[in-house]
This record gives C-alpha cells, structure tokens and sequence, in this order.
C-alpha cells in the first residue's frame, strides 16, 4: 500500500471511497462484466423455514456454514435481498394451455386481476461472486463521478474472455445448486433488473437477449441520483424526483445472537411495520446489500495473529505509561483471538468478514424518516444498532450495485460463520407446486403465491390424494371447491358427493363461466339409479348386488335370505336389461314361502324414498355422467348410521341410506377404473368425509381410489373434521401428498393433525392449529387461513383466497340462519403458560352446531340447490360430439309444452351453436362466450400495496355477509374500509 493511501485511511477517507462507478460491459446469462472485474450472479431458492423445527433449523445452517467455507472461500461475494412484484400477467402467462374448456380464459383472467389488485410482493436473494479483476490500469485513475453513475464504456468482452467466464459461472453454480440454497444462475433479464431498479424510474423492461452489451446497456443505466447527507433523490428521465433513498448500516451487534429468533436479522426484513397517519400499521420495503468474504483458515488465522499482535502491543504500549494500568477491553481482545486461533485450529471454526447494508425508499420525504425510523427501531429490539451513513451515501449506494466494490470498509464486521448464515437469508416460507393454477398466498416471512393442482399427482407419477382438516365453518370446504373448480377447467371429470347439501353453489360458478355441471338430487325419480346391477360390469356386479340388497333387509331375514338372493341374482343377470328390481321380483314369486317373505320385505322397503333409488323399478334415467365437467351429487334425506353402532341395530332408513350410499361409491369406482377413461383426468371430491370413515364400505372406497389413483389417473380430494379417524386408514394416509389443515381443538384431534403433518406435537405448535384461524384482534375468525402441508413435505402457512367478491358468494356453503351464530369469542393471554386445550365458549357452541348438522336434514340448503339441479336425464348412449351441460338456472326460459308434449329432459348446446328443440319446442342458443360473457366484478377497491396481509375482512364479507337487518349505509362500499381489521 503507498504512503498515500496509508494516510487517507488514516483520516478515514480510504482509496476504495474516491473510485468511479462502475462502468458495465456486457451482461450475459449469470454473468455481469465491467471494465474493473467479472461477476457470476445466481439466484438462491427461499428455503421453507418459518415453522421448521429447531433440530431442522440447525442441521441446514451447518450444512450451509459448511458448503460456504468449501466454495467461497476467500471470494469476495455480494448477497442482495430485493423485493419484486407479482403480476396478473405473469400469472396469465404461467398458465397458458393449462385450462381447457369453458370459459377459462375468463376464469384466469379473474385470478390475474385479484393478485394485480394485491399487489402482491416477492422477493428475490441474489449472490454475486467475484470471478477475477479484468484491468489493473482501470482502478489505478480515479474519476468521474456522480452525475455518470453506470455509465457506459468502448471496453469490450472477447469471445474467448466470454467463453472462459462462462465456464467459471456454470461450474459455480453446479457446485451451488447442490447446496441448501438450491442456487442457479441467473438470467440475463434479471441481472439487468437488479441494475436497472436501483435508478428507481419505474418498471424498465430488460433487453431478452442472451449477450446485453452497447446501446442497450445505455438505455438500461441512464439515470441520475443526487446524494445528500442522508439520503439520495433519484430523478426520473422528466427531471422529477422518482423516488427517495437512504442506505443505513448496521454499526453494532450483540455478542450473541439466538436463532431461531433475533439471529434471523436478514429473514425478519418482511416483517418490519410502521404506524401511518390512522395508526394502522403498514409494510416497510426494505432491501439488503451486503460485501462478505468467508475467510479460509490460513487467511482467518492471519487476521487473528495480526488482530492479537495489534492489542498485544496496545496492551505493552499502555504498561509503560506512568499509570501502568492496562484497558480491560485490550486484555479481554487478547484473551478471545487466543481462544478463537484455538478453535479454528482444532474445531474447524470459520469466520466471515461483512459489511450489511440496508436500503430504505419511499415516494416522500415524510415517508422516507418515517420507514427509517421503523426500521431502527426494529432492530433496536434485537439488540443490534442501525444508523443513516452521514455523508456516506454517495459510496453506500455505490457499494450496494451489482459490478462495484467495498467502498466503506471501516462500517464492517468479523464473526463466526453460524452469526452470519444464521441471518438466514434464504430463510423463509415456500410452498406448493412449481407450476400449475394459484389457490392463495404465503402469509409467512416471505409472501408469494401458493400453487395447486389437485390432478397433479398422478402426471407427476405420485400419490394422488389431497386432504382438507378442520372445524366447521373455517373454509375447508370452500377451499377444496376451487380446487375442484380448477381441475374442471382443465378438462377433468370432477364429481362432487355432497352428503350435506351445501356445496351446490360450485355448480353456480361453474355454470357462470361456461363449464359443464349440474346438482344431481339422487331422489325416488332416479329409481334404480344407484341398483350396483346396472351400475357394474356383470362379474362385480354378482357379488356386489346381493351384499347391497342383504344390507336392505332386517337382520332376523338375513340368515335365510342369502342363498335365495344369491340365486335369484345369478338368474336375474342373464336377462336382457338385469335389475336389482328383478331379483326382487324374482324373490316375491318364489314357490318358497321364506323366500317369498323376503322378497316382500325388499319390496316394501324400495317403493318409498330413497329405497326406489337402490333396487326399485328402472326408470330409464340415469343422473350420473362421464362427460368431463363438474357434477355435484346430492342425496337428500340420506341418513347415516353412527359409528359405533352394530349392523344389527340398525333402522330401515339408516340400511337404506347404507345401501344407496354404496351404489353411488360404487359408480365412482367403475367410472374411475374404466378402461375408456384411463387417459382423462379424474378428480373425486367428498365433503365432510368423516361421515364415509364411519361406515366399512366408505372406508374401502377411500382406501382404494387412494391406492390405484395414480393408475387410473383419478385423484381424490376429501374434506373432514376428523384427522383421528383417517390416521386409522394407514393405507389412505400413505397416499396423502397435500393436506390443508384449518383449527381444531381437542387435544386428540390437533396432535392427529400435527402428526399429518409431520410436525411435533408440542404446546407451539398445539398452540399454532388451535389459533390458525383467529384473527390478531382476538374476536373474529380467519376464515381460508390454514397450514399446508404440499407433496415435497414442506409446511407453511396459507391464505386460501377467492378470486373475486361475486366467486365467494356462489361459493358460501353456511346457510344464513348460521351466520350469527359464528363464535367469536376473545382469546385472552394470561399471566401463565396457556394451555392449548383450555376448553371455552366457543368449543360449546361448536358442538351444539355439529349435533344440529346431525339432527336437521341436509335440505337446509335446498334453496341454493334448487337453481341448479338437473332434470332426469334419459339414460342415453354417450354422444361422440361432447355436450356441455347446465343447470336449468342459467338456460333462456322455454314456452310451457303443449298437453302430451314431452318434458324437457336437458338443456344443451352443442359446440357449433345451433339450438336444440326442448320437446316440440326450439331452444335458442345462450349468447357467444367470447362478446357477452359476463365475468365476475373486481373488488369496489383495490387493495393497497400495504394491506397484503391484512385481508380477513374482505373475506369476512365475501363469504360471511353481514346481518340482513344491518343498516344500508354501514354496508356500503364507502364503509367497508373502515371495518378492515389488520393482522400482523
């Protein structure tokens, strides 16, 4: 070092802070190019870490503590943390032929403009590594200055310097992406991104190419920023001042820091808040820089020899004085480089040299100290001290571009590895598919949008169930509707069983936007719909058919009755058109009296209700399809018996429902393992399926679409309030790739549910599912708000939202007599440890809930049905053009049939538009989808960019309307901002 330099670092003024910006040369594919030096730039995966226990936590920091000293060692290196925005378009382009059939161009575009309303963030880590310095003559003039910044240069690259580079970058990042950080290079586009932001003139579409050099550098770093004592105005290509900056440096840390916890010091940059002008509190956006250099032993031992020597003479210096006292502070420095040379000699110890930067922007000047203030003070609390660089923001925000160098090196840091990587930089929340239609967003330390596609499984060859978990009323059902929703557009067979009667309005949504569907009430019309003879090929059919009639019977007719029904049946198949019917009729003109009185019983009991669905007369309807679309199937009236109760005590209408149950279970699984349908998409949705796991045939139709599902192409979506009993299906739990899982609260049911999810089942985490779905106030639910757990075994948390206000009201499944019953009781802290299964008033009104849903049939909900329920539908051969189905809700209403005219028995349009006659009556074609489709409206009002996890009350109103008796004006649109509830 020259004399020269020795004395400006004497005065603080060091060479590094006199050098002119960078100036670029090319940007390439994960390479970055000036005329001082060559940077390879990669992007680093967020890791899934927000609800990681403690022992995972510490295995990943060693393991990157580890790949860090093996690959970076002794290279300069510069870590950015950026934030970046989603997009509707984005969206738009991520799920190009992903959809199918209606109007599913209509369907994506109401996802893109709910995340556009959003403004959803996302952020991006970045790692650049010095490769090599490129000329030793730039650095040795210094020059230019502000007003150039990101200049341009005549320097170029040679094809040969190109190549070699390339190399060096592709060997990196192989050596990367095996580590915890899953690296890969960085594209062109986004290098360019990283360079352009830092002007702040809005957003610059980056130049797509594979080499960006010359004029289209120029156009990227054209700007001008003007530093003052402690901020920067960055000006717009108008003159106008775009955006205001301060960069601050983090001076001071503890000697001690915990992780998980106050450690995680670059993980908890989303989590800073500030209060606005309402005392609401609002995001902070703010970024990181940060120059480190991990030291290798050799270079690490020198710093701690030189550092020791230093302190040693301190130590001499002051000994000869006249006081001959020495600093406590110089001994103790000489004591732990001592004790630190130890470590790294025999324990491996490594150490990072770090010099953190934080940037904070904002749109006023006002804004801007206040964000500052917000973010000192966020880290006051963690003990670490954080200040605004006085006339030291010109070389901060130098220092923080891609390309430049360490500018400030007295404002640095050096510590141990595990202080550093346990910043947890790449620490965070991800989750769900890589590609695919988007169900919600994060609401962990990293927000984003959550993917799903409940048909994934079997493409992607694995299991193919989904689960949903929770208690009543959390949105569990709703959730797995729009995953049903999707699957259909895709161009699936989605048939939902609605044991309850409250999912029709998925029906409706369909119906809106043009895709196949219809509410399917499996009444005495259908007769012999659900008869396992017509429904099953003749070889299942012979031992199906006489177990689904014995159940019929009472139990002292069972002992005598089956050979009779066995071979009566084993007659009746080799009819023309076999029936259950026959059997019975079969049975009654027997010559044997016992038989007689069986066949007399069974008839009985199949002429009234739900029976005639089972074994009466063949109708000649038939309500179940295999055109792709969604079928929602109803069983009104279907009674269950309860799980702890014999077959033999069983009362005729509970064998009735038993029975007609196992037909319609027993159609799905002939539709699903049909030969003919094995290459088309399958998705089986069962709503409150608990009330399945009670009986043995439920139980054995989970197990098997879990178990061939992959094979058959068919996926199964179930929804439940009981994780206990499905932990007793081991072999429907082996097959669950992703589960949802929403409160719950009896100690049973949550450790169930933490085992689910692989989590342990501890009081944090007992604590977290009894609260998932509590609001920050305290006194209001959720609702959507759940964990999940995806197919890579990774949990986090998840907001399930809806695309658009008009969506979630077709999709409320809560009759509105229920609405005020919703508990909403405080959750108060206490001056002890809470237990997590105190009991309270909300778990009492929870239970006289779900023993009013046992009691009261499952008609509550007729109302919403009617609109959508199909018509008997002449069972007809399968026609080769597909036919779209609707619900006669939607249809143009159709002139009264003259006498003896033929009933209407469907409404349907054919791909071409011509119209169909309804009986001796034409049917005019529904209007063209692509001119007068009506889409479902946007919010009233956007949601603003500081509101991202603040959405509990859009969803209350969406899904929950308030009290009819409310006044008007306290539901009007100018008020719905003021009863938004914020949770942090």
């Amino acid at each position: 070092m020259k004399i020269a330099d020795k004395l400006l670092n004497l005065v603080g003024v060091g060479r590094e802070r006199g050098l002119p910006p960078p100036r670029l040369v090319a940007i390439a594919d994960g390479l970055l190019v000036t005329e001082r030096s060559a940077e390879a730039w990669f992007l680093i995966s967020v890791a899934n870490t927000d609800l990681a226990t403690e022992a995972e936590q510490d295995a990943a920091l060693d393991a990157a503590v580890s790949a860090a000293a093996t690959i970076l060692g002794d290279r300069l290196s510069h870590l950015k943390v950026v934030w970046g925005r989603s997009t509707g378009q984005d969206y738009i382009d991520s799920v190009a032929g992903h959809y199918r059939i209606g109007d599913h161009e209509g369907w994506a575009q109401t996802r893109a403009d709910r995340i556009d309303e959003m403004r959803m963030p996302e952020r991006y880590v970045a790692l650049g590594v010095h490769l090599s310095d490129r000329d030793p003559r730039a650095t040795a003039q210094v020059r230019g200055s502000i007003s150039d910044a990101l200049g341009t240069t005549s320097w170029r690259v040679s094809a040969r310097e190109l190549a070699h580079l390339d190399e060096r970058v592709h060997k990196l990042a192989r050596q990367l992406g095996s580590t915890v950080w899953r690296a890969h290079t960085a594209p062109a586009e986004v290098i360019s991104w990283l360079i352009s932001r830092e002007m702040h003139r809005g957003a610059v579409a980056a130049p797509r190419r594979g080499l960006i050099t010359g004029a289209s550098l120029a156009r990227l770093t054209a700007g001008r920023v003007v530093p003052y004592t402690d901020h920067l105005r960055i000006y717009d290509s108008r003159g106008q001042i775009a955006a205001y900056t301060s960069v601050l440096a983090m001076t001071d840390f503890p000697e001690e820091l915990e992780t998980p916890g106050a450690g995680e010091w670059l993980r908890t940059l989303s989590e800073i808040k500030a209060i606005d002008d309402d005392g609401d509190e609002i995001d902070v956006t703010v970024e990181a820089s940060v120059r480190f250099r991990v030291l290798t032993k050799k270079t690490a031992r020198h710093l701690v020899d030189e550092t020791r020597k230093s302190a040693k003479e301190q130590r001499r210096s002051a000994a000869k004085g006249t006081a001959e006292e020495t600093a406590d502070e110089i001994v103790e420095t000489e004591r732990i480089m001592r004790e630190v040379k130890r470590d790294i000699n025999r324990s491996g110890l490594t150490l990072v040299e770090d010099h953190p930067r934080l940037l904070v922007s904002a749109d006023t000047r006002e804004d801007l100290d206040a964000y500052v203030d917000a973010v000192i003070a966020h880290y006051a609390d963690r003990g670490i001290t954080v200040a605004a660089g006085a006339d030291e923001q010109r070389d901060l925000w130098l220092e923080s571009l891609p390309g430049d160098q360490l500018r400030v090196p007295d404002l640095g840091h050096v510590r141990e590895s595990t202080a550093f990587f346990g910043s947890w930089f790449w620490g965070g929340a991800s989750i769900g598919d890589a590609t695919g239609p988007s169900i919600g967003y994060l609401t962990g330390s990293t927000p984003g949008l959550v993917r799903f596609d409940a048909a994934a499984g079997s493409a992607l060859g694995d299991a193919t169930t989904t689960l949903f978990l929770g208690r009543s009323g959390r949105g569990k059902t709703t959730a797995a509707m729009l995953g049903g929703l999707d699957s259909a557009f895709a161009g699936a067979w989605v048939p939902l069983l609605d044991l309850k009667g409250d999912a029709a309005g998925v029906s409706a949504v369909a119906a809106e936007y043009g895709v196949p569907t219809a509410v399917i009430e499996i009444t005495a019309q259908f007769s012999g719909a659900a008869d396992l003879l017509r429904v099953l090929p003749v070889d299942d059919a012979l031992l199906q058919a006489p177990s689904q009639l014995m159940l019929l019977l009472p139990p002292h007719l069972r002992g005598a009755a089956e050979a009779p029904v066995m071979a009566a049946t084993r007659a009746e198949i080799q009819s023309p058109d076999p029936s259950s019917w026959g059997v019975i009729q079969r049975l009654c003109a027997a010559d044997s009296e016992t038989t007689r009185t069986v066949g007399f019983a069974l008839r009985d009991l199949v002429e009234t209700g739900l029976g005639s669905v089972v074994a009466g007369p063949p109708s000649g309807l038939s309500s179940l399809t295999t055109n792709p679309g969604l079928w929602v199937v109803q069983m009104p009236g279907l009674t269950l018996p309860s799980p702890e109760s014999a077959p033999e005590s069983w009362s005729p209408i509970e064998r009735v429902g038993m029975a007609c149950l196992r037909g319609c279970l027993a159609w799905m699984v002939r539709t699903t393992g049909r030969r003919e349908f094995r290459g088309r998409s399958k998705v089986v949705i069962v709503p409150e399926v608990h009330l399945l796991t009670k009986t043995p045939d439920g139980a054995s139709f989970l197990d098997y679409i879990a178990r061939v599902g992959r094979a058959l192409g068919a996926s199964l979506v179930l929804d439940t309030q009981d994780p206990a009993s499905i932990l007793k299906l081991p072999g429907l739990v082996e097959q669950i790739t992703t589960l949802f899982a929403f409160s719950l609260r009896s100690r049973e049911q949550v450790d169930s549910l933490l085992e689910l999810l692989g989590r342990p089942q501890t009081a944090p985490y007992q604590t977290l599912v009894r609260g998932i779905n509590t609001a920050a106030n305290g006194k209001s639910i959720r609702h959507g708000h759940c964990i999940m757990r995806d197919r890579w075994d990774e949990v986090a948390t998840v907001q399930i939202d809806i695309p658009s206000q008009r969506v979630a009201e077709l999709l409320r499944t809560t009759p509105e007599s229920e609405h005020d019953l919703e508990p909403t009781q405080p959750i108060l802290a206490p001056y002890e440890d809470p237990d997590p299964f105190a009991e309270d008033d909300e778990d009492r009104a929870d239970a006289l809930l779900d023993r009013a849903d046992t009691v009261l049939p499952a008609a509550a909900a007729v109302a919403q049905a009617e609109a959508h329920t199909q018509e008997p539908v002449q069972d007809d051969p399968l026609p080769s053009v597909p036919v779209v189905e609707t619900s006669s809700h939607h249809a143009p209403p159709a002139p009264p049939p003259p006498p003896g005219a033929a009933a209407a028995t469907r409404v349907a349009t054919p791909q071409n538009g011509t119209a169909l006659t309804n009986g001796s009556h034409p049917v005019p074609p529904p209007p063209p989808t692509s001119e007068d489709h009506h889409h479902p409206p946007r919010y009233e009002e956007p949601i603003g960019p500081n509101e991202v996890y603040d959405q509990e009350a859009d969803y209350n109103e969406a899904m929950y309307p308030a009290d009819p008796s409310t006044s008007s004006a306290e539901q009007s649109p100018q008020n719905a901002s003021a009863k938004k509830e914020h949770v942090g």
